[in-house]
């Protein structure tokens, strides 16, 4: 049995819910090496993802005590 297709949908609607219909009834086929390339990447990206945390842990610290330093130079000239 088939759904009734609705007049009031336009054409891209149409071919959205076309679309729609061809992704739910295929299964993607995935290649043999499909786990092996994604350990691999996640595995790069943790390589850099690790050392960027460190150096934007090391800036934010710096910040924070750059602005303490400009608040307490202000103030001390302040009576």
């Amino acid at each position: 049995m088939s759904e009734p297709s609705d007049p009031s949908l336009e054409p891209a609607e149409s071919r959205a819910v076309e679309l729609l219909r061809l992704v739910g009834s295929q299964t993607p086929s995935v290649s043999s090496r499909f786990t092996t390339e994604l350990v691999e990447r996640a595995r790069r990206q943790r390589a850099v993802a690790v050392p960027l945390r460190a150096i934007g842990g090391l800036v934010g610290a710096i910040a924070s005590a750059l602005a303490a330093a400009a608040r307490t130079g202000r103030g001390a000239g302040r009576p």
